[in-house]
């Protein structure tokens, strides 16, 4: 039995961020294998590009994607108007990404702590409110 027996998302977009690779890759192809059209967004475009077309070749959905560092507004913008402008709606949003820093807690430097925070915390707020306001005006989200 195959997971679009069990689990349809035929006609329903994902976006994934930290979707190349790793358990983003693999929960991409969950929802690719669901039938769900995916977005897969990080800051190595290159895997997610990869990725996507093999899931894509697998399952016969539409991929798309986007270089996004969740530590940067002006990415998470693009990433949520390159989706709207390719799918025209975003139904699942995954908030897979996320950065680590190295470094005893007596010696962590500040640095650390803001680049940690900004992308971890900040950046994956940004881009849920903007997907949860996309969602709502369209009714979904729930």
């Amino acid at each position: 039995m195959k997971v679009k027996d069990m689990f349809d998302l035929s006609g329903k977009v994902a976006i994934i961020t930290g979707g190349g690779r790793g358990i983003g890759e693999f929960m991409a192809e969950g929802l690719a294998e669901a039938g769900a059209d995916i977005v897969l967004a990080s800051r190595k475009v290159e895997t997610c590009e990869a990725t996507g077309k093999r899931l894509a070749e697998a399952n016969g959905v539409k991929y798309l994607a986007v270089k996004c560092d969740l530590g940067k507004e002006e990415d998470i913008q693009n990433l949520v108007d390159s989706a709207m402008k390719k799918f025209g709606r975003v139904d699942i949003l995954i908030n897979n990404s996320g950065v680590t820093w190295g470094a005893p807690t007596l010696e962590f430097p500040i640095e650390g702590w803001d680049k940690i925070f900004n992308v971890n915390v900040r950046g994956v707020w940004i881009l849920t409110q903007k997907i949860a306001n996309i969602m709502k005006d369209s009714g979904g989200g729930k």
